[in-house]
Protein backbone atom coordinates (compact mmCIF):
# COMPACT_ATOMS: atom_id res chain seq x y z
CA UNK A 1 0.00 0.00 0.00
CA UNK A 2 2.75 2.46 0.96
CA UNK A 3 4.68 1.65 -2.16
CA UNK A 4 1.64 2.33 -4.32
CA UNK A 5 1.06 5.71 -2.62
CA UNK A 6 4.67 6.74 -3.20
CA UNK A 7 4.50 5.68 -6.81
CA UNK A 8 1.27 7.63 -7.35
CA UNK A 9 2.70 10.71 -5.60
CA UNK A 10 5.88 10.53 -7.74
CA UNK A 11 3.81 10.32 -10.92
CA UNK A 12 1.72 13.35 -9.92
CA UNK A 13 4.83 15.38 -9.08
CA UNK A 14 6.49 14.33 -12.36
CA UNK A 15 3.38 15.22 -14.33
CA UNK A 16 3.15 18.61 -12.59
CA UNK A 17 6.82 19.31 -13.31
CA UNK A 18 6.36 18.46 -17.01
CA UNK A 19 3.31 20.71 -17.23
CA UNK A 20 5.24 23.59 -15.64
CA UNK A 21 8.13 23.11 -18.08
CA UNK A 22 5.71 23.02 -21.05
CA UNK A 23 3.93 26.13 -19.76
CA UNK A 24 7.20 28.07 -19.43
CA UNK A 25 8.28 26.86 -22.86
CA UNK A 26 5.02 28.02 -24.46
CA UNK A 27 5.20 31.31 -22.58
CA UNK A 28 8.78 31.89 -23.74
CA UNK A 29 7.93 30.95 -27.34
CA UNK A 30 4.88 33.21 -27.42
CA UNK A 31 6.87 36.05 -25.87
CA UNK A 32 9.68 35.59 -28.36
CA UNK A 33 7.21 35.50 -31.25
CA UNK A 34 5.60 38.67 -29.93
CA UNK A 35 8.99 40.39 -29.85
CA UNK A 36 9.74 39.29 -33.42
CA UNK A 37 6.34 40.37 -34.70
CA UNK A 38 6.53 43.70 -32.88
CA UNK A 39 10.03 44.36 -34.19
CA UNK A 40 8.93 43.55 -37.73
CA UNK A 41 5.89 45.79 -37.49
CA UNK A 42 8.06 48.65 -36.19
CA UNK A 43 10.55 48.18 -39.04
CA UNK A 44 7.82 48.14 -41.67
CA UNK A 45 6.11 51.13 -40.05
CA UNK A 46 9.31 53.19 -40.09
CA UNK A 47 9.94 52.42 -43.75
CA UNK A 48 6.37 53.30 -44.72
CA UNK A 49 5.95 56.29 -42.39
CA UNK A 50 6.85 58.93 -45.05
CA UNK A 51 3.70 57.85 -46.89
CA UNK A 52 1.67 59.45 -44.10
CA UNK A 53 2.71 62.75 -45.67
CA UNK A 54 3.17 61.81 -49.31
CA UNK A 55 -0.16 60.02 -49.80
CA UNK A 56 -2.50 62.73 -48.42
CA UNK A 57 -0.53 65.38 -50.29
CA UNK A 58 -0.90 63.49 -53.57
CA UNK A 59 -4.62 62.80 -53.03
CA UNK A 60 -5.58 66.29 -51.88
CA UNK A 61 -3.53 68.17 -54.45
CA UNK A 62 -4.41 65.93 -57.38
CA UNK A 63 -0.92 66.55 -58.73
CA UNK A 64 0.40 63.80 -61.05
CA UNK A 65 3.93 64.71 -59.96
CA UNK A 66 3.18 64.13 -56.27
CA UNK A 67 1.25 60.97 -57.11
CA UNK A 68 4.20 59.55 -59.05
CA UNK A 69 6.56 60.54 -56.22
CA UNK A 70 4.39 58.75 -53.66
CA UNK A 71 4.23 55.61 -55.78
CA UNK A 72 7.97 55.64 -56.48
CA UNK A 73 8.72 55.83 -52.77
CA UNK A 74 6.14 53.12 -52.06
CA UNK A 75 7.77 50.72 -54.50
CA UNK A 76 11.24 51.53 -53.16
CA UNK A 77 10.12 51.00 -49.56
CA UNK A 78 8.49 47.69 -50.42
CA UNK A 79 11.71 46.46 -51.98
CA UNK A 80 13.60 47.54 -48.87
CA UNK A 81 11.22 45.66 -46.59
CA UNK A 82 12.22 42.41 -48.24
CA UNK A 83 11.29 39.74 -50.78
CA UNK A 84 8.10 38.77 -48.98
CA UNK A 85 6.69 42.26 -49.38
CA UNK A 86 7.61 42.20 -53.06
CA UNK A 87 5.95 38.79 -53.52
CA UNK A 88 2.84 39.99 -51.70
CA UNK A 89 2.57 42.99 -54.02
CA UNK A 90 3.09 40.74 -57.02
CA UNK A 91 0.17 38.67 -55.80
CA UNK A 92 -1.95 41.79 -55.19
CA UNK A 93 -1.24 42.86 -58.76
CA UNK A 94 -2.97 39.68 -59.96
CA UNK A 95 -6.08 39.97 -57.73
CA UNK A 96 -8.20 42.32 -59.80
CA UNK A 97 -11.33 40.74 -58.36
CA UNK A 98 -10.38 42.24 -54.98
CA UNK A 99 -8.31 45.37 -55.68
CA UNK A 100 -8.88 48.23 -58.17
CA UNK A 101 -7.22 47.93 -61.59
CA UNK A 102 -5.08 51.09 -61.28
CA UNK A 103 -3.69 49.79 -57.97
CA UNK A 104 -2.75 46.46 -59.58
CA UNK A 105 -1.14 48.18 -62.56
CA UNK A 106 1.16 50.22 -60.32
CA UNK A 107 2.35 47.18 -58.37
CA UNK A 108 2.90 45.07 -61.48
CA UNK A 109 6.35 46.66 -61.97
CA UNK A 110 7.62 44.56 -59.04
CA UNK A 111 7.44 41.31 -61.03
CA UNK A 112 11.19 41.38 -61.77
CA UNK A 113 12.58 42.95 -58.60
CA UNK A 114 14.81 41.40 -55.96
CA UNK A 115 18.00 41.96 -53.98
CA UNK A 116 20.88 39.55 -54.82
CA UNK A 117 22.50 37.41 -52.15
CA UNK A 118 26.18 36.59 -51.74
CA UNK A 119 28.17 33.91 -53.51
CA UNK A 120 29.26 32.44 -50.17
CA UNK A 121 25.64 31.60 -49.38
CA UNK A 122 25.15 30.02 -52.80
CA UNK A 123 28.27 27.90 -52.32
CA UNK A 124 26.99 26.78 -48.91
CA UNK A 125 23.59 25.75 -50.31
CA UNK A 126 25.18 23.85 -53.21
CA UNK A 127 27.55 22.05 -50.86
CA UNK A 128 24.77 21.07 -48.45
CA UNK A 129 22.61 19.84 -51.32
CA UNK A 130 25.15 18.04 -53.52
CA UNK A 131 28.36 17.72 -51.48
CA UNK A 132 31.47 18.41 -53.57
CA UNK A 133 29.48 19.62 -56.56
CA UNK A 134 32.57 20.68 -58.51
CA UNK A 135 33.95 17.15 -58.50
CA UNK A 136 30.58 16.04 -59.85
CA UNK A 137 30.98 18.32 -62.85
CA UNK A 138 28.99 21.42 -61.85
CA UNK A 139 30.61 24.84 -62.29
CA UNK A 140 28.66 27.98 -61.38
CA UNK A 141 29.48 31.28 -63.06
CA UNK A 142 27.79 34.69 -63.22
CA UNK A 143 24.38 35.83 -61.92
CA UNK A 144 21.84 36.18 -64.74
CA UNK A 145 18.69 36.98 -62.78
CA UNK A 146 17.32 37.77 -59.33
CA UNK A 147 13.70 37.63 -58.21
CA UNK A 148 11.93 38.00 -54.91
CA UNK A 149 12.37 34.33 -54.02
CA UNK A 150 15.50 33.08 -55.76
CA UNK A 151 18.67 33.96 -57.66
CA UNK A 152 19.69 32.39 -60.97
CA UNK A 153 23.24 31.65 -62.11
CA UNK A 154 24.62 30.48 -65.41
CA UNK A 155 26.84 27.42 -65.15
CA UNK A 156 28.19 24.35 -66.91
CA UNK A 157 27.80 20.67 -66.14
CA UNK A 158 29.85 17.65 -67.16
CA UNK A 159 27.72 14.60 -66.29
CA UNK A 160 29.51 11.81 -64.45
CA UNK A 161 29.43 8.23 -65.62
CA UNK A 162 26.61 7.52 -63.18
CA UNK A 163 24.46 10.11 -64.87
CA UNK A 164 24.87 8.47 -68.23
CA UNK A 165 26.80 9.31 -71.33
CA UNK A 166 25.61 11.88 -73.82
CA UNK A 167 25.40 10.44 -77.30
CA UNK A 168 25.91 12.33 -80.54
CA UNK A 169 22.23 13.15 -80.85
CA UNK A 170 22.05 14.75 -77.41
CA UNK A 171 25.05 16.94 -78.25
CA UNK A 172 22.98 18.82 -80.78
CA UNK A 173 20.54 21.61 -80.05
CA UNK A 174 17.04 20.34 -79.35
CA UNK A 175 14.40 23.00 -78.89
CA UNK A 176 16.45 25.33 -76.71
CA UNK A 177 18.68 22.77 -75.00
CA UNK A 178 22.23 23.75 -75.79
CA UNK A 179 25.19 21.39 -75.51
CA UNK A 180 28.58 22.98 -75.96
CA UNK A 181 30.41 21.55 -78.96
CA UNK A 182 33.99 22.47 -78.19
CA UNK A 183 36.93 20.79 -76.52
CA UNK A 184 34.51 19.49 -73.86
CA UNK A 185 31.99 17.55 -75.95
CA UNK A 186 29.94 16.49 -72.95
CA UNK A 187 29.75 19.88 -71.25
CA UNK A 188 26.28 21.44 -71.22
CA UNK A 189 25.21 24.93 -70.24
CA UNK A 190 22.82 25.02 -67.29
CA UNK A 191 20.89 27.46 -65.15
CA UNK A 192 21.28 27.11 -61.37
CA UNK A 193 18.43 28.54 -59.31
CA UNK A 194 19.10 29.11 -55.60
CA UNK A 195 16.53 30.18 -53.00
CA UNK A 196 17.37 33.37 -51.10
CA UNK A 197 18.79 32.92 -47.56
CA UNK A 198 16.28 32.55 -44.71
CA UNK A 199 13.45 32.80 -47.21
CA UNK A 200 11.28 30.22 -45.43
CA UNK A 201 11.91 31.88 -42.04
CA UNK A 202 10.93 35.30 -43.39
CA UNK A 203 7.86 33.77 -45.01
CA UNK A 204 6.67 32.31 -41.70
CA UNK A 205 7.38 35.50 -39.77
CA UNK A 206 5.78 37.90 -42.23
CA UNK A 207 2.75 35.71 -42.85
CA UNK A 208 2.14 35.63 -39.10
CA UNK A 209 2.18 39.43 -39.06
CA UNK A 210 -0.18 39.56 -42.02
CA UNK A 211 -2.64 37.13 -40.44
CA UNK A 212 -2.68 39.13 -37.19
CA UNK A 213 -3.32 42.41 -39.04
CA UNK A 214 -5.94 40.90 -41.36
CA UNK A 215 -7.87 39.31 -38.50
CA UNK A 216 -7.78 42.54 -36.49
CA UNK A 217 -9.08 44.67 -39.37
CA UNK A 218 -11.76 42.14 -40.21
CA UNK A 219 -12.94 42.12 -36.58
CA UNK A 220 -13.67 45.87 -36.58
CA UNK A 221 -17.42 46.58 -36.27
CA UNK A 222 -19.14 47.63 -39.50
CA UNK A 223 -20.14 51.08 -38.28
CA UNK A 224 -18.50 53.43 -40.76
CA UNK A 225 -18.33 53.08 -44.57
CA UNK A 226 -14.60 52.43 -44.26
CA UNK A 227 -14.99 49.48 -41.90
CA UNK A 228 -17.81 48.10 -44.05
CA UNK A 229 -15.54 48.25 -47.09
CA UNK A 230 -12.75 46.53 -45.15
CA UNK A 231 -15.07 43.71 -44.12
CA UNK A 232 -16.23 43.31 -47.72
CA UNK A 233 -12.62 42.66 -48.75
CA UNK A 234 -12.56 39.61 -46.43
CA UNK A 235 -8.88 40.14 -45.68
CA UNK A 236 -8.41 36.89 -43.68
CA UNK A 237 -9.63 34.90 -46.68
CA UNK A 238 -7.39 36.88 -49.06
CA UNK A 239 -4.41 36.44 -46.74
CA UNK A 240 -5.03 32.69 -46.57
CA UNK A 241 -5.02 32.54 -50.38
CA UNK A 242 -1.74 34.40 -50.47
CA UNK A 243 -0.34 32.10 -47.79
CA UNK A 244 -1.07 29.05 -49.93
CA UNK A 245 0.51 30.69 -52.96
CA UNK A 246 3.68 31.70 -51.14
CA UNK A 247 4.25 28.28 -49.62
CA UNK A 248 4.80 26.94 -53.12
CA UNK A 249 7.70 29.34 -53.64
CA UNK A 250 9.57 27.92 -50.65
CA UNK A 251 10.16 24.57 -52.38
CA UNK A 252 11.98 24.76 -55.73
CA UNK A 253 11.37 21.07 -56.38
CA UNK A 254 7.76 22.06 -57.13
CA UNK A 255 9.01 24.19 -60.01
CA UNK A 256 11.03 21.25 -61.34
CA UNK A 257 7.92 19.05 -61.12
CA UNK A 258 5.83 21.67 -62.95
CA UNK A 259 8.40 21.89 -65.74
CA UNK A 260 8.27 18.13 -66.16
CA UNK A 261 4.47 18.26 -66.30
CA UNK A 262 4.50 20.96 -68.97
CA UNK A 263 7.05 19.02 -70.99
CA UNK A 264 4.95 15.86 -70.69
CA UNK A 265 1.79 17.72 -71.77
CA UNK A 266 3.46 19.23 -74.82
CA UNK A 267 5.92 16.50 -75.87
CA UNK A 268 4.31 13.27 -74.52
CA UNK A 269 7.79 11.90 -73.66
CA UNK A 270 8.68 11.91 -77.37
CA UNK A 271 12.04 13.30 -78.44
CA UNK A 272 10.72 13.72 -81.98
CA UNK A 273 7.76 15.82 -80.80
CA UNK A 274 10.08 17.94 -78.66
CA UNK A 275 12.42 18.50 -81.60
CA UNK A 276 9.59 19.56 -83.93
CA UNK A 277 7.60 21.59 -81.38
CA UNK A 278 7.61 25.37 -81.49
CA UNK A 279 7.08 25.51 -77.73
CA UNK A 280 9.96 25.06 -75.32
CA UNK A 281 10.39 24.51 -71.59
CA UNK A 282 13.71 24.12 -69.76
CA UNK A 283 14.62 20.54 -68.91
CA UNK A 284 15.18 20.10 -65.15
CA UNK A 285 18.04 17.72 -64.44
CA UNK A 286 16.56 15.06 -62.16
CA UNK A 287 19.81 14.31 -60.29
CA UNK A 288 20.12 18.00 -59.37
CA UNK A 289 16.52 18.77 -58.40
CA UNK A 290 16.07 16.87 -55.13
CA UNK A 291 16.74 19.77 -52.73
CA UNK A 292 14.04 22.42 -52.09
CA UNK A 293 16.63 25.22 -51.99
CA UNK A 294 18.27 24.68 -55.38
CA UNK A 295 17.48 23.23 -58.79
CA UNK A 296 19.55 22.86 -61.95
CA UNK A 297 17.99 22.96 -65.40
CA UNK A 298 19.12 23.36 -68.98
CA UNK A 299 19.99 26.91 -69.94
CA UNK A 300 18.03 28.40 -72.84
CA UNK A 301 20.75 29.67 -75.14
CA UNK A 302 20.42 32.29 -77.91
CA UNK A 303 17.00 33.42 -76.69
CA UNK A 304 15.67 36.92 -76.12
CA UNK A 305 12.50 38.39 -74.59
CA UNK A 306 9.56 38.39 -76.93
CA UNK A 307 9.11 42.14 -76.35
CA UNK A 308 12.26 42.76 -78.42
CA UNK A 309 10.45 41.60 -81.57
CA UNK A 310 7.77 44.26 -81.18
CA UNK A 311 10.23 47.03 -82.08
CA UNK A 312 10.71 45.94 -85.71
CA UNK A 313 7.94 47.39 -87.91
CA UNK A 314 9.58 46.51 -91.23
CA UNK A 315 7.75 44.07 -93.56
CA UNK A 316 10.11 41.30 -92.44
CA UNK A 317 9.57 42.18 -88.76
CA UNK A 318 5.78 42.13 -89.18
CA UNK A 319 6.02 38.71 -90.83
CA UNK A 320 8.11 37.41 -87.91
CA UNK A 321 5.61 38.77 -85.38
CA UNK A 322 2.77 37.02 -87.22
CA UNK A 323 4.80 33.81 -87.14
CA UNK A 324 5.30 34.08 -83.36
CA UNK A 325 1.66 34.91 -82.54
CA UNK A 326 0.30 31.58 -83.78
CA UNK A 327 2.20 29.13 -81.51
CA UNK A 328 1.99 31.57 -78.59
CA UNK A 329 -1.81 31.67 -78.58
CA UNK A 330 -2.22 27.98 -79.39
CA UNK A 331 0.09 27.00 -76.52
CA UNK A 332 -1.90 29.05 -74.02
CA UNK A 333 -5.26 27.73 -75.27
CA UNK A 334 -3.90 24.20 -74.94
CA UNK A 335 -2.90 24.89 -71.33
CA UNK A 336 -6.36 26.24 -70.48
CA UNK A 337 -8.79 24.02 -72.38
CA UNK A 338 -6.95 20.72 -72.94
CA UNK A 339 -4.44 20.26 -70.11
CA UNK A 340 -6.04 22.35 -67.32
CA UNK A 341 -2.48 23.13 -66.23
CA UNK A 342 -1.71 26.81 -66.82
CA UNK A 343 1.51 28.72 -66.32
CA UNK A 344 0.72 31.20 -63.55
CA UNK A 345 3.57 33.70 -63.98
CA UNK A 346 3.37 34.71 -67.63
CA UNK A 347 4.78 38.22 -67.61
CA UNK A 348 6.80 39.20 -70.72
CA UNK A 349 10.13 38.51 -69.03
CA UNK A 350 9.18 34.83 -68.74
CA UNK A 351 8.34 34.47 -72.45
CA UNK A 352 11.38 34.15 -74.68
CA UNK A 353 11.95 33.53 -78.38
CA UNK A 354 14.72 31.18 -79.42
CA UNK A 355 15.92 31.35 -83.03
CA UNK A 356 17.80 28.46 -84.62
CA UNK A 357 19.01 27.95 -88.18
CA UNK A 358 18.26 24.81 -90.15
CA UNK A 359 20.39 24.29 -93.25
CA UNK A 360 19.05 22.17 -96.08
CA UNK A 361 21.00 18.93 -96.35
CA UNK A 362 22.48 17.89 -99.72
CA UNK A 363 20.19 14.87 -100.01
CA UNK A 364 17.20 17.19 -99.71
CA UNK A 365 17.95 18.92 -103.01
CA UNK A 366 16.13 17.82 -106.13
CA UNK A 367 17.72 15.71 -108.89
CA UNK A 368 17.41 18.61 -111.32
CA UNK A 369 19.26 20.90 -108.92
CA UNK A 370 22.00 18.33 -108.51
CA UNK A 371 22.28 17.90 -112.29
CA UNK A 372 22.35 21.68 -112.77
CA UNK A 373 25.23 22.01 -110.30
CA UNK A 374 27.10 19.20 -112.04
CA UNK A 375 26.83 20.90 -115.47
CA UNK A 376 27.26 24.46 -114.18
CA UNK A 377 29.49 24.23 -111.08
CA UNK A 378 29.87 28.02 -111.03
CA UNK A 379 26.18 28.38 -110.25
CA UNK A 380 25.09 27.42 -106.77
CA UNK A 381 21.64 26.04 -106.37
CA UNK A 382 19.30 28.36 -104.53
CA UNK A 383 18.00 25.34 -102.67
CA UNK A 384 21.39 24.52 -101.18
CA UNK A 385 21.82 28.15 -100.19
CA UNK A 386 18.47 28.31 -98.49
CA UNK A 387 18.60 28.57 -94.71
CA UNK A 388 15.45 28.01 -92.69
CA UNK A 389 14.92 29.92 -89.46
CA UNK A 390 13.03 28.16 -86.70
CA UNK A 391 11.60 30.37 -83.97
CA UNK A 392 10.35 28.73 -80.79
CA UNK A 393 8.40 30.20 -77.87
CA UNK A 394 10.06 29.36 -74.54
CA UNK A 395 8.27 29.64 -71.19
CA UNK A 396 10.39 30.12 -68.04
CA UNK A 397 9.80 30.15 -64.25
CA UNK A 398 7.08 27.54 -63.87
CA UNK A 399 7.03 27.66 -60.07
CA UNK A 400 3.41 28.81 -60.11
CA UNK A 401 1.02 26.68 -62.16
CA UNK A 402 -2.76 26.74 -61.89
CA UNK A 403 -5.44 24.11 -62.43
CA UNK A 404 -9.06 25.21 -62.38
CA UNK A 405 -11.56 23.39 -60.22
CA UNK A 406 -14.64 21.93 -61.87
CA UNK A 407 -16.86 24.91 -60.96
CA UNK A 408 -14.38 27.41 -62.40
CA UNK A 409 -13.95 25.32 -65.53
CA UNK A 410 -17.72 25.44 -65.97
CA UNK A 411 -17.73 29.20 -65.35
CA UNK A 412 -15.09 29.73 -68.01
CA UNK A 413 -16.93 27.51 -70.49
CA UNK A 414 -20.21 29.29 -69.69
CA UNK A 415 -18.62 32.67 -70.38
CA UNK A 416 -17.39 31.55 -73.80
CA UNK A 417 -20.77 29.95 -74.51
CA UNK A 418 -22.54 33.09 -73.35
CA UNK A 419 -20.50 35.18 -75.80
CA UNK A 420 -21.64 32.92 -78.63
CA UNK A 421 -25.30 32.68 -77.56
CA UNK A 422 -25.53 36.10 -75.85
CA UNK A 423 -26.77 34.60 -72.56
CA UNK A 424 -24.78 36.68 -70.10
CA UNK A 425 -27.60 36.97 -67.54
CA UNK A 426 -27.78 33.17 -67.18
CA UNK A 427 -23.98 32.90 -66.89
CA UNK A 428 -23.99 35.52 -64.11
CA UNK A 429 -26.57 33.65 -62.04
CA UNK A 430 -24.64 30.40 -62.43
CA UNK A 431 -21.47 32.14 -61.18
CA UNK A 432 -23.29 33.24 -58.02
CA UNK A 433 -24.66 29.74 -57.43
CA UNK A 434 -21.21 28.14 -57.84
CA UNK A 435 -19.27 30.72 -55.82
CA UNK A 436 -17.62 29.33 -52.67
CA UNK A 437 -17.97 32.69 -50.90
CA UNK A 438 -20.40 35.39 -51.97
CA UNK A 439 -22.20 38.32 -50.37
CA UNK A 440 -24.26 39.14 -53.42
CA UNK A 441 -27.36 37.19 -52.33
CA UNK A 442 -27.37 38.95 -48.93
CA UNK A 443 -28.14 42.30 -50.57
CA UNK A 444 -31.68 42.88 -51.88
CA UNK A 445 -31.54 42.71 -55.66
CA UNK A 446 -27.84 41.89 -55.54
CA UNK A 447 -28.05 38.73 -57.66
CA UNK A 448 -30.15 40.51 -60.28
CA UNK A 449 -27.71 43.41 -60.41
CA UNK A 450 -24.73 41.10 -60.79
CA UNK A 451 -26.43 39.01 -63.47
CA UNK A 452 -27.45 42.18 -65.33
CA UNK A 453 -23.84 43.43 -65.23
CA UNK A 454 -22.53 40.15 -66.65
CA UNK A 455 -25.24 40.33 -69.31
CA UNK A 456 -24.16 43.84 -70.36
CA UNK A 457 -20.50 42.81 -70.57
CA UNK A 458 -21.30 39.72 -72.65
CA UNK A 459 -23.74 41.64 -74.87
CA UNK A 460 -21.10 44.27 -75.60
CA UNK A 461 -18.60 41.59 -76.53
CA UNK A 462 -21.20 39.61 -78.50
CA UNK A 463 -21.92 42.63 -80.70
CA UNK A 464 -18.28 42.69 -81.77
CA UNK A 465 -18.56 39.22 -83.32
CA UNK A 466 -19.72 40.93 -86.49
CA UNK A 467 -16.24 42.46 -86.75
CA UNK A 468 -14.65 39.02 -86.92
CA UNK A 469 -13.37 38.64 -83.34
CA UNK A 470 -9.81 39.41 -84.38
CA UNK A 471 -7.26 40.25 -81.71
CA UNK A 472 -7.48 43.88 -82.82
CA UNK A 473 -11.23 44.17 -82.18
CA UNK A 474 -12.18 41.46 -79.63
CA UNK A 475 -10.40 41.47 -76.27
CA UNK A 476 -11.18 38.30 -74.35
CA UNK A 477 -8.83 39.31 -71.56
CA UNK A 478 -10.62 42.64 -71.22
CA UNK A 479 -13.96 40.83 -70.94
CA UNK A 480 -12.64 38.57 -68.20
CA UNK A 481 -11.07 41.53 -66.38
CA UNK A 482 -14.42 43.35 -66.42
CA UNK A 483 -16.03 40.23 -64.99
CA UNK A 484 -13.49 40.22 -62.15
CA UNK A 485 -14.16 43.88 -61.43
CA UNK A 486 -17.89 43.13 -61.22
CA UNK A 487 -17.14 40.23 -58.84
CA UNK A 488 -15.17 42.60 -56.61
CA UNK A 489 -17.97 45.19 -56.53
CA UNK A 490 -20.74 42.68 -55.74
CA UNK A 491 -18.70 40.47 -53.41
CA UNK A 492 -18.70 37.32 -55.55
CA UNK A 493 -15.40 35.67 -54.72
CA UNK A 494 -13.95 33.15 -57.12
CA UNK A 495 -11.01 30.81 -56.85
CA UNK A 496 -7.62 32.59 -57.05
CA UNK A 497 -6.56 30.17 -59.80
CA UNK A 498 -9.34 31.55 -62.00
CA UNK A 499 -8.00 35.05 -61.40
CA UNK A 500 -4.49 33.92 -62.33
CA UNK A 501 -5.83 32.46 -65.58
CA UNK A 502 -7.48 35.79 -66.35
CA UNK A 503 -4.24 37.69 -65.72
CA UNK A 504 -2.33 35.25 -67.91
CA UNK A 505 -4.98 35.72 -70.59
CA UNK A 506 -4.57 39.49 -70.41
CA UNK A 507 -0.79 39.22 -70.80
CA UNK A 508 -0.84 36.65 -73.59
CA UNK A 509 -3.66 38.34 -75.47
CA UNK A 510 -1.87 41.68 -75.28
CA UNK A 511 1.27 40.09 -76.69
CA UNK A 512 -0.75 38.37 -79.41
CA UNK A 513 -2.45 41.63 -80.37
CA UNK A 514 0.90 43.40 -80.59
CA UNK A 515 2.33 40.58 -82.68
CA UNK A 516 -0.55 40.13 -85.11
CA UNK A 517 -3.83 42.02 -84.48
CA UNK A 518 -5.56 40.54 -87.56
CA UNK A 519 -5.58 36.96 -86.22
CA UNK A 520 -9.10 35.68 -85.52
CA UNK A 521 -9.39 34.70 -81.86
CA UNK A 522 -12.42 32.46 -82.30
CA UNK A 523 -10.79 30.50 -85.10
CA UNK A 524 -7.99 29.65 -82.68
CA UNK A 525 -10.22 28.99 -79.66
CA UNK A 526 -12.90 26.75 -81.19
CA UNK A 527 -10.71 23.66 -81.78
CA UNK A 528 -9.38 23.81 -78.22
CA UNK A 529 -12.82 24.31 -76.70
CA UNK A 530 -13.96 21.23 -78.62
CA UNK A 531 -10.89 19.30 -77.42
CA UNK A 532 -9.23 18.91 -80.83
CA UNK A 533 -6.73 21.78 -80.83
CA UNK A 534 -3.06 21.32 -81.67
CA UNK A 535 -0.09 23.64 -81.11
Amino acid sequence: MACSLVTSRDKDEGSLFVRIICWFRRWFQNGWNLILVTTRIMEVSLRLSPLLILTPSAVLSGSPFLSDMAWRYTLSALQGIGPIAVKFCQWVATRRDIFPAFFCDRLAVLHDSGFPHSWSYTHKVLTEAFGDYRSKGLEVHEVIGCGSAAQVYKGTLVPSSKQGKIDEKSKAEVNGIDIEKNSHPKKRIVAVKVLHPNFEYHVDRDLEVMHIIANFLHSLPSITPVTKAIRMLNLPRATENFDNLLRIQVDLTIEAHNLQTFRSNFYHASEEEEKESKIGFPQPLEEWCSNPKVIVEDFIHDAEPIANFLKDSSPEGIAIRRELAVPLLRAFLKMVFLDNFIHGDLHPGNVLVRTTTINNLPNQTSIMSWWSQLIHPEKKSSETQKVNMKRSIVFLDAGIANSLEREDQHNLADLFRAVILNEGDRAGRLMVERAKFERCSQVPGGVDAFAKGIGEIVSDFHDRRNEGLTLGTAQVGSLLARVLELCRIHGVEIDPNFTSVVISTLVLEGLGRSLSPELNMMDFAKPFILGRGRV
